[in-house]
């Protein structure tokens, strides 16, 4: 056989290993949580009022850069191709220091780590025990929240916050808005918290 024949057929082959034969990957789609914006306050605003919200803890399986949904009770799927724009758990923290900032009508809200000049009154931390679901399915949140002043490093409210949301969409955007609509709803609450601790000094 001669060289150059030998030569095309090994090209050939080597092309059919790496590509597929000119299939390449699926391009990868990104998505990023988001602040509500038809929130409104339901609270007065409260005077010299400061939060910082973090550190946010989250379960490792989620702590990466695929997007991961439920597909039964002890079993997850890792979306490799549906990746999230930013860290999911520096997304949590910022869409929640949004939300809490619109909510409480105030700029003076900071996500942790926070310089000494912008040091917060009160500080919200949360532990996020669930926060995924099936993909067209319900999303749940499952999380701990607290509230604590900064300056006597005393805790002065702990709740738990579980509720399920119905995605509304069979595609991964209507996913991510389910997720955000969580956070919404977390966010209320957490508000409600700080109003309580704010109006009993």
């Amino acid at each position: 056989m001669p060289k150059q024949l030998t030569g095309l057929i090994l090209l050939a082959g080597f092309c059919m290993m790496l590509t597929g034969c000119g299939k390449g990957s699926p391009p990868s789609s990104y998505y990023i949580l988001t602040s509500s914006s038809q929130m409104t306050s339901a609270i007065q605003p409260i005077e010299d009022i400061s939060v910082g919200v973090g550190p946010v803890s989250i379960p490792g399986y989620l702590d990466r850069s695929q997007i991961v949904t439920t597909t039964g009770s002890n079993s997850i799927t890792i979306h490799e191709y549906q990746r999230w724009g930013n860290s999911f758990k520096a997304q949590v923290e910022e869409t929640l220091a949004e939300n809490i900032s619109i909510l409480l009508q105030t700029p003076q809200v900071t996500v942790f780590p926070w310089e000494r000049a912008l040091r917060p009154k009160y500080q919200v931390f949360l532990t996020i025990r669930k926060f995924e679901g099936e993909a067209t399915g319900n999303v749940t949140l499952d999380a701990i929240w607290q509230i604590a002043n900064v300056r006597t490093d005393k805790s002065l409210l702990t709740r738990r916050f579980m509720q399920s949301f119905p995605v509304a969409g069979n595609n991964m955007s209507a996913y991510v808005q389910t997720q955000s609509n969580a956070l919404d709803a977390l966010s209320k609450e957490i508000v409600k918290g700080l109003e309580a601790v704010a109006h009993s000094k």
